[in-house]
């Protein structure tokens, strides 16, 4: 902060505060797309290809209102895959991993996105859902009775549906 108010000693601090921000968001984090981040509510964040950036909130996408160039996606894309020793570029231009904090990442930038690169962050929930959140009694009596006698589940479905949020309340379920 001192060296923006050294700078610019005629901004106010609020100001000061959002320039740094910025910046450290921009070193240490994912850039403009960092606020989105910091959000617990999100589940998920895309940036299409021509840089209108979406996110899902209670199972709804919605306009967050932001809007990156294609340098910018490019950057934060490059921000995530660089540190897990990962790498899209031409000759691989797609790439899933997964963030520290579990969040899978998907990338994919030209020739493969014509559009400009995309990314799309799916964010898990801190918060646990309980196995009788999903069935009704005698189903999570079941599901209980499976995992206890440690049998196999397949668990599939479209993308969004609970799949994990499912997964994490059955592992819940090992040794209650």
């Amino acid at each position: 902060g001192a060296e923006v108010r050294a700078m610019h000693p005629l901004l106010d601090p609020a100001s000061i505060e959002q320039i740094v921000d910025a910046v450290l968001a921009r070193i240490e984090g994912l850039g403009p797309l960092q606020p989105l981040m910091a959000d617990a509510d999100l589940t998920e964040i895309m940036v299409n290809g021509d840089g209108r950036v979406f996110v899902e909130r209670g199972g709804r996408v919605e306009p967050s209102g932001l809007r990156l160039d294609g340098e910018v996606t490019a950057a934060v894309i490059e921000r995530i895959v660089a540190p897990l020793g990962l790498r899209v570029d031409r000759s691989s231009p797609l790439v899933d991993a997964r963030l520290p904090d579990g969040s899978r990442v998907n990338a994919v930038i030209p020739p493969l996105a014509v559009d400009g690169p995309c990314l799309t962050i799916r964010r898990f929930g801190v918060r646990r859902v309980p196995l009788e959140a999903f069935a009704d009694p005698p189903v999570v009596e079941l599901l209980r009775s499976l995992v206890e006698g440690k049998a196999n589940i397949v668990v599939s479905g479209g993308t969004g549906t609970g799949k994990t949020t499912l997964l994490n309340a059955l592992a819940g379920a090992i040794g209650s």
